[in-house]
């Protein structure tokens, strides 16, 4: 609606239109798009450098802001997006630096069905990598506390190996473990590393050359990322000691 010129001000009248368009709007998923349609109205606000094409700066302004809103929605959410479009565009608004008001404007959106099959695959998609993300998580937190309870425990660490390496077990194996363990159970479990060592060098004495370097180099590694070079140089040289290697059990 026009109104009428203020005498007092001796600006010309000002201009009045409506918006009637329909373009698409961007989804969330890049390539995908809403069908948008957008109605509203716009008037010129008295300025003495009136806009020359207001009803281009309105049309851009409503048109900005619901394509600002739809970039953020999956094609799934046409209901909700368009709502939040017409939250803001419901009320009057002027356009900054401009002398141009939307005094209302209001959006409909739709999407293809191709386009809604594909947002829900690609939020399935994205489901499952969370899913997947989380089982990670968990999986590294219970290694974590796997490390940490067998290195609060040389005896548990030992039986670990031992579940891990099975081919490294025969018919001797329980009786020296039962003496290792009890041998074992005289030292601190906090830093005692080097002694026990070379009890379980000892203990694997009948084993190949292969397990025995594992066993000695798994102890090694873990020494050194604790903290205890030290520990990890004694338990390295006790291996290549020849004493080492011909002890009697």
């Amino acid at each position: 609606m026009r109104r009428t010129r203020s005498r007092r001000t001796g600006w010309p009248p000002p201009r009045a239109g409506t918006i009637d368009l329909a373009c698409p709007a961007p989804t969330a998923i890049p390539c995908q798009f809403f069908a948008l349609t957008l109605t509203g109205a716009w008037e010129e606000l008295p300025s003495p450098r009136p806009h020359h094409n207001p009803a281009a700066a309105a049309t851009d302004h409503a048109l900005t802001t619901a394509r600002n809103i739809t970039i953020g929605y999956f094609a799934t959410d046409a209901i909700p997006a368009a709502a939040r479009i017409n939250t803001l565009l419901g009320r009057p608004t002027d356009i900054s630096h401009l002398s141009v008001r939307l005094v209302w404007g209001q959006a409909h959106l739709t999407a293809p069905p191709d386009v809604v099959h594909a947002a829900l695959s690609h939020q399935r998609h994205l489901h499952e990598l969370e899913q997947r993300h989380a089982e990670h998580l968990r999986r590294l937190d219970e290694a974590h506390t796997l490390r940490d309870t067998l290195m609060s425990d040389p005896s548990l660490a030992l039986a670990y190996w031992f579940a891990s390496a099975p081919q490294s077990i025969d018919t001797d194996t329980l009786p020296r473990l039962e003496a290792l363990l009890s041998t074992a159970a005289a030292y601190a479990p906090q830093g005692q590393w080097a002694p026990l060592a070379r009890l379980l060098h000892t203990f694997a004495h009948r084993l190949t050359d292969e397990a025995k370097n594992h066993l000695i180099d798994t102890l090694a590694a873990l020494t050194d990322r604790y903290g205890h070079p030290d520990l990890t140089t004694a338990i390295q040289h006790a291996r290549k000691t020849p004493e080492a290697k011909t002890r009697p059990q």
